[in-house]
């Protein structure tokens, strides 16, 4: 699970949906399948086994939605020593938007900026 460290909320994808392009959010967690990602060698955040995090473009305010996996930078994420969790192509971070905190808060990339709202961790 991927934990805001501003909400104590995890990644989440809405309605344990499997349809690319989806937009993921912060939810209570559950330890369900739509909120188990796994970090891989290849720098891909997985779900579900074959969907992947991906940036939806390199501006801020972009969607972080779920994708079928495949190696594009999109779907590349750096983790950072200071907690946040950085878009290889366009170098912004996940970000709560509007550093909320509630359950359906969307997942966007924003300028790094230091907030909490843009600290993860995670945690099986």
């Amino acid at each position: 699970m991927i934990v805001g460290q501003q909400s104590g909320r995890c990644v989440d994808v809405p309605g344990s949906s499997t349809s690319n392009g989806t937009q993921v959010q912060l939810w209570d967690c559950h330890g369900g399948t739509n909120q188990r990602w796994s970090y891989t060698a290849s720098r891909q955040w997985t779900v579900y086994g074959n969907k992947c995090l991906a940036a939806n473009g390199t501006s801020n305010g972009a969607a972080v939605v779920i994708g079928d996996c495949g190696g594009q930078a999109s779907q590349q994420w750096s983790l950072n020593s200071n907690g946040t969790v950085t878009s290889v192509q366009s170098g912004l971070c996940v970000d709560a938007n509007g550093a909320a905190t509630a359950n359906g808060t969307r997942i966007i990339l924003w300028s790094c900026n230091g907030g909490a709202n843009q600290q993860w961790s995670q945690r099986s």
